[in-house]
């Protein structure tokens, strides 16, 4: 599709909860993480996808050990298993979805 108008992304920046089975606390930790990582490797021509994906895992496995996996795309669809109180599924920037596990 189209790319969204510069000023509604600007009002979406802030991320939006789909589904998570985290604590509260570790939902909050994630998201900075998660968020933080990804608009660092923001540029004018769009995200770096792999190197966010590559820094949030490096990131989540050194703050809550090993085993951690993120995607982050437009359009996927995931049937995964993760281990208890770790998945968070979000959206950000209005046009990617972000998955974060453990397994």
């Amino acid at each position: 599709g189209a790319p969204l108008p510069p000023d509604l992304k600007k009002q979406m920046q802030k991320a939006v909860v789909s589904h998570t089975d985290c604590s509260p606390e570790m939902l909050q930790e994630i998201m900075d993480v998660a968020t933080g990582m990804i608009d660092k490797c923001s540029a004018s021509d769009g995200v770096k996808i792999e190197t966010a994906c590559k820094m949030i895992k490096e990131a989540l496995d050194k703050q809550y050990g090993t085993a951690w996996h993120c995607v982050i795309g437009k359009g996927y669809s995931f049937d995964i298993t993760s281990q208890n109180g770790t998945l968070l599924y979000f959206f950000y920037q209005g046009e990617y979805s972000v998955m974060v596990f453990k397994c």
